[in-house]
């Protein structure tokens, strides 16, 4: 886990960075907050436990820190 850790980030343009940590955090904080609910009303939930949950998060934020980047307007 080192080699990602210590070499991805910096392939990415700060801007990039920024943006791509804005989203994770938004992503965290709403499917916490869904899940809350979901759990509060009784309803379904998407994972079972809130490992799960976790676990479905960090697949969801690896994918977003190692999307290609497009150029663009």
């Amino acid at each position: 886990m080192a080699p990602l850790a210590s070499e991805f980030p910096r392939r990415l343009p700060a801007e990039i960075l920024l943006e791509r940590a804005t989203m994770a955090r938004h992503l965290i904080v709403q499917m916490c907050v869904e899940r809350e609910r979901a759990l509060a009303e009784g309803g379904p939930t998407f994972r079972p436990t809130w490992d799960a949950t976790a676990n479905g998060l960090i697949d969801a934020i690896v994918a977003l820190w190692q999307a290609p980047v497009t150029n663009g307007t």
